[in-house]
């Protein structure tokens, strides 16, 4: 099969819709913590914009910026599969903590000291907080002060990525501020102009506006961890407080790059940083004074920024370059200073504009339109959210964004891969934003890569072994080697769907053959040689738990679990289909196939009571879709318990994080029936919903402040199955929307390589359009409320046939086909 000449085809077939009015969010009240900011950024470098008082504070945040230390020096050699078999076989171990484990062996063990290391957590992880990543510094635009009280508009366009800000005294005074980060390079711009700055409003003797750059301290994580637990009442890193064995970064410092002022600041060594990774901050107007702020006490690098002139108007440069950037962290200061010397406030303009026409192209790869503001709204600023942090030519976020980190992270802030780093890549494909999902790879390379060593060394397996927990850059050994979690074996088979997906989308052979392939070989090859067959020549899964829990001291907790046997069923099946469309590697097709064919059931079809359709979409489905992991298949018939709108539902308590995976099942499963649950679905996101238009994953209350969880932003899946689903080899058509709600999108991407755009009207399929990007037949389903019609783009009819009411016709490479009612 030859790759598809038109794969990853951006254009809109309804591109005469307008994009006006556009989407915007406003806040008309000081925000107090960056995690609730508004949010910029182009995919790498990110700001959420905050207020001090008489401040307005952008947070920087910027993808690759992590401590990167991994401390073994305390850990014990990691678990090989082999010792945890026989300790759950032979010895019937238990644990009852993720720190101190307190494991202990029913049935006797000869190895005391050994059982107790295995059931223990990691001291890498569980005593120590790092590698996490870390905040990047702020900058501060000081306001007039000595003013009656302010009132302050902030205001974010969407389609466009631009922040306008204007406060507001009651004498008259005004400064409006507008602010963006263009697609490249990394520079933050703020422009500003004031209004009503006379001789009898002026305050002071200074400029009315000025700024400070600043990086504080690493703080000790006993200071941390106190303050923490002061203001929120949470307590976390007590096994790192317990080991005492923590040390903070050094101290950012001001510097020079050439003749520019920089905020520096300095990692550890690494493995990939021999000399530690580093980045630096530069601010750069040749029209504003730069000092550093060189005075005994504060423990933090700062630069003064002070206008020359009146400070009636101008623009600030925020630069920041780190150790990954072509040329190291001191080159990006060094073009941005060269350009800004050569063509000044020029330079400023061809970024705005290069702002605008970036979030246009963005913007026309897909769209939204529902009577539902709230639902439409969530869908723009999760989008949004994902563009401000997610690109495919760097690493990205672990658990949260950015610019909201804090200064350690719980959970290390790592690559979690029992749904947490999955989640906000779900909707991505079916958005047409090829560009947010394929964000998702270069993170997971260095974990593929290592799993490489750990499915050899502690699992005598080829391929890969996913970890449950892993870092975006290279580390030397298993960093969460021990305790009841460290080898469990459904994750392998969870990130590899990722890899089939954006093939099954795009039909795209050549990244197929270079890209996804490797990794899907790689993971069938861990489940190959991890199955074990039985005396009749079934295979089994033995050890490994699924979901979270510890050592219970019970064979059958370990063997055969339902979430493990069904990732490895699909992922044989994925990369067997992937070889047999490559020509490729005949040798493992057949031992794959040999493992399917004779791998243990779980999910019995028959006692089930499957129909034949169900049957078949069950094979379809990813695992992650069919079920949680201990939950049973949610079945049509069955109660919306996780819909209940009550603190007895953890997920309308204090834990939206996992709503939308949820919320996937249920609409895998038809489970979920518009008419009865869209309501509580409405009320679950705007529970949750942040004024910044991000969905808060974690109580506050329970969890304290911990920044904006990226898990969230699965929302988007559920929101576009509901009016789009190709999953099963059918494009679906509102196949789970409410009757009464008009909606429309364009451009949604389906399975198969087709571009959907369909309008719902009156409780019925009004019209669709779909581009054939690679040809071939479309099946596709939904509700007409007449006779429905097939033409191609010169306007001719298009035959069809229909099978169990689902419509089939041919498609050309290319062919645009619309769809009404004659």
């Amino acid at each position: 099969m030859p790759t598809c000449p038109l794969a990853h085809l951006p254009t809109c077939p309804l591109a005469h819709l307008p994009f006006s009015p556009m989407h915007t969010i406003s806040i008309k009240h000081p925000i107090l913590e960056p995690r609730d900011g508004l949010l910029l950024g182009n995919g790498d470098l990110s700001v959420s914009i905050y207020q001090k008082p008489n401040q307005i504070v952008w947070r920087f945040g910027k993808n690759d910026v992590w401590d990167r230390r991994l401390d073994l020096s305390d850990s014990p050699r990691p678990s090989h599969i082999d010792e945890i078999a026989a300790g759950i076989r032979d010895e019937g171990w238990t644990s009852h903590g993720f720190i101190d484990g307190q494991g202990k062996a029913l049935h006797g063990t000869n190895n005391e000291k050994r059982m107790q290391e295995l059931c223990d957590g990691p001291p890498a992880y569980a005593k120590r907080p790092y590698p996490c990543p870390k905040p990047v510094g702020e900058l501060a635009m000081h306001l007039p002060v000595d003013l009656p009280p302010m009132q302050i508009d902030q205001r974010l366009t969407i389609e466009e990525g631009l922040i306008t800000i204007i406060c507001r005294w009651p004498n008259g005074v005004k400064v409006h501020v507008d602010c963006f980060i263009p697609p490249e390079p990394n520079v933050l711009v703020v422009r500003w102009h004031i209004e009503g700055w006379t001789n009898k409003t002026a305050t002071g003797s200074g400029t009315p506006v000025r700024f400070s750059l600043y990086r504080w301290s690493d703080p000790t994580i006993e200071a941390y961890a106190a303050r923490l637990y002061a203001e929120t009442g949470f307590k976390y890193f007590e096994g790192v407080l317990q080991a005492r064995k923590s040390k903070p970064l050094s101290a950012p410092e001001t510097d020079r790059v050439d003749d520019h002022y920089v905020i520096r600041q300095q990692f550890y060594p690494d493995l990939s940083f021999k000399d530690g990774f580093k980045y630096v901050l530069a601010p750069i107007n040749p029209h504003i004074d730069i000092t550093p702020v060189d005075m005994p006490g504060p423990d933090e690098a700062r630069l003064h920024l002070i206008p020359k002139d009146d400070a009636l108007n101008g623009w600030l440069i925020t630069a920041m370059g780190t150790s990954t950037d072509e040329g190291g962290a001191e080159a990006i200061i060094r073009r941005v200073a060269r350009l800004i010397s050569d063509t000044g406030a020029d330079a400023v303009e061809t970024w705005a504009q290069d702002s605008i026409h970036s979030a246009e192209s963005f913007w026309r790869r897909s769209s939204v339109s529902v009577d539902d503001q709230m639902m439409e709204q969530t869908w723009y600023e999760t989008l949004h959210a994902r563009r401000c942090a997610f690109r495919p030519d760097v690493i990205a976020p672990g658990l949260a964004m950015p610019s909201t980190v804090q200064d350690y992270s719980l959970w290390h802030g790592d690559y979690h891969t029992n749904y947490n780093y999955q989640s906000p890549f779900w909707g991505d494909l079916t958005a047409n934003h090829l560009d947010l999902a394929d964000a998702f790879y270069p993170g997971m390379a260095p974990m593929i890569h290592l799993g490489r060593k750990l499915a050899r060394d502690y699992w005598r397996c080829r391929g890969t072994f996913i970890q449950l927990s892993g870092y975006p850059f290279e580390i030397e050994d298993d960093p969460y080697g021990t305790g009841p979690l460290c080898r469990m074996a459904y994750m392998t088979g969870w990130i590899a769907n990722h890899y089939w997906w954006r093939y099954r989308y795009t039909l795209d052979r050549g990244w197929l053959e270079d890209q996804g392939y490797p990794v899907l070989r790689d993971c069938a090859l861990f489940y190959t040689d991890f199955l074990k067959p039985d005396e009749e020549g079934t295979y089994h899964a033995f050890p490994s738990g699924q979901g979270e829990y510890f050592y219970t001291g019970k064979l059958e907790d370990y063997t055969d679990r339902p979430q493990v046997i069904r990732h490895a069923r699909y992922c044989l099946n994925i990369a067997l289909q992937a070889a047999q469309i490559l020509d490729s590697d005949e040798s493992f097709q057949n031992e794959w196939q040999d493992r399917l064919d004779h791998l243990v059931v779980v999910d019995d079809p028959i006692l089930l009571k499957f129909s034949s359709e169900e049957k078949y979409r069950y094979i379809l489905n990813a695992p992650e879709f069919t079920a949680y992991d201990v939950g049973h298949i949610p079945r049509p018939e069955d109660a919306p318990v996780f819909l209940q709108t009550t603190t007895d539902n953890a997920l309308w308590r204090n834990y939206f994080g996992q709503f939308p995976w949820t919320l996937m099942i249920q609409l895998r499963n038809r489970a979920y029936h518009p008419e009865r649950d869209y309501a509580a679905v409405w009320a679950f996101i705007n529970k949750w919903r942040r004024p910044n238009g991000t969905i808060r994953a974690m109580s506050e209350a329970d969890y304290g402040y911990i920044g904006v969880y990226t898990e969230s932003q699965g929302i988007l899946a559920p929101l576009q199955e509901m009016m789009l689903q190709s999953w099963d080899g059918v494009i679906r058509l509102f196949p789970a929307w409410p009757t009464h709600i008009n909606a429309s999108f364009t451009t949604f991407r389906a399975e198969g390589a087709f571009l959907v755009s369909a309008t719902w009207e009156a409780g019925g399929v009004k019209h669709a359009e779909i581009v054939s990007e690679c040809g071939g037949i479309c099946r596709f389903a939904g509700f007409f409320s007449g006779q429905m019609v097939v033409q191609d783009d010169g306007g001719s009819r298009i035959p069809y046939t229909v099978q169990d009411d689902v419509y089939l016709f041919e498609t050309t490479l290319g062919g645009r086909y619309r769809i009404g009612i004659d």
